[in-house]
């Protein structure tokens, strides 16, 4: 009986368009496949700048489980199903961000993970003990100079004569360790962190939006992951204005979210402070939820709101036409927490689990 081999690339080719479940199965057809999809980061990478999976992930006020939702090709939710997070035991866990498929998480018993929900695998960091008078902000993203993985805390102390001092640590997936960030970070007369502080990640940096004491104005911090130097821009929409704003990573644009206004605005050129430019506006103000993730034809954005206390409303809402298109998830809490989306990825499917 005569066999026809296939050509490696084109074997890696075809695999690389797979979804995750398929492939994790596909581990056990040969040694040489176990290799290129649990080893190989050229084929995990092409994997994931093709993968088409998304998630959404959901957390209650039931700290236990969280809940995901497959999101299919045609914007369509399906049912919401129970997933055990690996910090199951925890009471005070919290979604710190997600990238490229991976899902941060920590809790106020200072251990933190990074999780690939699809695969179920995950990697638990060295703990960091909670100094005295002080508090833990933590940022989650990749280096994409390095094909790293990286984790800062920003640790905020709080001194008796009221002014704050900040220092800076940074996880390395890749080294699997923390060590001291020598950058120091650039604003100490500030008045607070806009959004409770969450650092959001996008174009291979984190950003917050912070308001100065002096005169209230808002600047945009950002800390690049590769050079792990920080840059510090006035924001020059609306920035005098006491307005309630918060950063948002939309479709890989930094966005600038304002409750009050109603309005998204995009920097259009990443890092050119003259580029953030208006995206689109909304016919009534936005509460707890910002938008999260454009749909495929890139003409809607899913957003949140909550219309009565403890009660949220999930829907599309259509950029050019301003109307809603109403989201309902069998099986869906009413007291959510914030969502994520997440994408289908290999990352972490070599994690040993039960290892430090």
């Amino acid at each position: 009986m005569k066999t026809t081999h296939l050509p490696q690339e084109l074997i890696t080719q075809i695999l690389s368009i797979l979804p995750i479940k398929p492939l994790v199965r596909f581990q056990c057809v040969s040694k040489s496949w176990f290799a290129l999809i649990i080893n190989d980061s050229h084929f995990i990478n092409l994997h994931l700048s093709r993968s088409k999976e998304r998630i959404l992930i959901l957390a209650s006020s039931e700290p236990l489980d969280y809940l995901i939702v497959n999101l299919s090709n045609e914007d369509r939710f399906g049912e919401a199903v129970k997933i055990q997070h690996p910090l199951h035991h925890s009471e005070s866990n919290r979604i710190v961000d997600s990238c490229n498929g991976l899902v941060c998480i920590n809790n106020y018993n200072d251990e933190t993970v990074i999780w690939n929900p699809l695969i179920r695998k995950y990697k638990k960091l060295p703990t960091k003990p909670r100094e005295e008078l002080s508090h833990d902000h933590f940022a989650f993203g990749h280096d994409r100079v390095n094909d790293d993985y990286k984790v800062l805390r920003l640790v905020e102390f709080y001194r008796r004569d009221g002014r704050r001092k900040y220092s800076l640590e940074v996880y390395s997936l890749r080294e699997h360790s923390w060590r001291m960030v020598e950058e120091e970070w650039p604003i100490v007369e500030l008045s607070h962190f806009c959004y409770t502080c969450r650092a959001i990640f996008s174009n291979g940096a984190f950003h917050w939006m912070v308001t100065l004491v002096a005169d209230l104005k808002k600047v945009h911090v950002a800390f690049d992951l590769s050079t792990e130097k920080f840059r510090v821009h006035e924001f020059p929409v609306n920035s005098s204005i006491n307005l309630r704003v918060f950063l948002v990573d939309l479709g890989g644009w930094l966005c600038a979210v304002f409750q009050d206004l109603c309005e998204v605005w995009v920097m259009k050129e990443y890092g050119i402070v003259s580029s953030w430019t208006l995206l689109y506006a909304m016919e009534r103000a936005f509460t707890n939820y910002p938008p999260l993730v454009f749909s495929r034809d890139g003409e809607e954005v899913f957003t949140g709101e909550l219309i009565e206390s403890h009660l949220m409303e999930l829907y599309w809402y259509d950029i050019k036409k301003k109307t809603r298109r109403i989201v309902e998830i069998e099986n869906i809490p009413v007291d959510l927490i914030l969502p994520y989306f997440c994408v289908g990825s290999l990352l972490l499917l070599d994690a040993d689990n039960d290892k430090e």
